[in-house]
């Protein structure tokens, strides 16, 4: 019994001794290191605010089309205009086509510089018509006349960019709506449309036979008037057996006459009315290396006088039902 006892009190000591060395000290925390940025003092005069210039198109879009237009469900990114930023507010107005325009007066753009009556911007803004064009903005909240001044304001001095460049309206490229294809040495019968069923295959080529191709081309200007082909440079050809590898194609020049061979047809389809095909080229594919079998695909390029190089159709990255509308087989 003793022996129990003294072992107990022992297991006791030992306890306690144990909780003794446990005890938590708190330490003091570490010194922070220096931080130069801790001295400066970031008052105003460190950074002075410099106001935006309300007449500026940043000030436009800051102080009117944000506020006022950028609202959820309206002119958020849900749909044109987008004035989400000031870049997204200046690329979807400044020589935009207008998508629902006005059924009498139409205007051509969204902002059309130096002209705020000819721009469905401004127009919306002041004039109320019923229905689908309501007056802007949607919540009934008719625009304070010192506002509408300042947009029509920057209109008339031409629409400036948030740096202050007058806008450079872009032209299209020149575009290609077909070929046609004759056999001038078997009574101009015309082979184009002989594609296997179906509008986009290649064409049929006899074997021998001389090819005389005529290409239709449109180009738009910067005025939005439509050229034909007769207006366009450089009118070359090439020809390749592979669709996407044209560095070793045949090159050959395409004539240009004073008079268009006039064709009621477009992509190898019937038109209503004759529309004029002025580029054109003759050759005997057999002249040239390709033989029965191969499939030559064919790439234009003209130029027009808004781009500096010459536009080629089709491309590498054109569709593919295009590569082969743009393409004949040899038979």
């Amino acid at each position: 019994m003793k022996k129990i006892l003294i072992i107990l009190v022992g297991l006791i000591v030992v306890i306690f001794s144990c909780k003794d060395s446990l005890t938590e000290t708190e330490l003091d925390p570490p010194e922070k290191p220096f931080n130069p940025f801790d001295t400066i003092d970031y008052d105003e005069t460190m950074v002075p605010h410099i106001p935006i210039d309300s007449t500026s198109f940043l000030g436009i879009h800051n102080y009117i089309l944000a506020p006022s237009c950028n609202q959820p469900g309206c002119h958020d990114g849900s749909f044109e205009p987008d004035y989400r930023t000031v870049q997204s507010s200046y690329s979807t107005l400044v020589f935009h086509s207008v998508i629902k325009n006005f059924p009498t007066t139409p205007v051509p753009y969204r902002v059309t510089p130096g002209e705020p009556a000819n721009s469905m911007l401004y127009r919306r803004i002041t004039e109320h018509n019923p229905p689908n064009f309501e007056r802007m903005p949607s919540s009934g909240n008719q625009m304070p006349d010192n506002l509408i001044n300042l947009i029509k304001n920057w209109i008339e001095d031409g629409a400036r960019d948030i740096y202050g460049n007058l806008p450079k309206q872009t032209s299209s490229q020149p575009t290609s709506y077909g070929l046609v294809a004759y056999l001038p040495n078997n009574n101009d019968i015309r082979v184009d449309t002989i594609r296997g069923g179906n509008t986009f295959n290649p064409f049929l080529a006899p074997e021998g036979e001389e090819l005389e191709l005529w290409f239709l081309y449109l180009d738009v200007t910067e005025n939005n008037d439509t050229i034909f082909g007769n207006e366009l440079t450089y009118n070359k050809i090439k020809l390749s057996t592979n669709p996407f590898d044209f560095s070793d194609a045949v090159e050959l020049d395409m004539e240009l006459p004073l008079i268009p061979n006039m064709v009621a047809t477009a992509f190898s389809q019937p038109l209503g009315f004759p529309v004029p095909y002025y580029q054109n080229v003759t050759f005997n594919p057999a002249d040239h290396g390709f033989n029965v079998g191969d499939v030559v695909y064919i790439r234009t390029y003209v130029q027009d006088s808004d781009h500096s190089n010459p536009t080629e159709i089709p491309t590498a990255e054109s569709q593919f039902y295009i590569l082969t509308y743009f393409a004949f087989v040899i038979q």
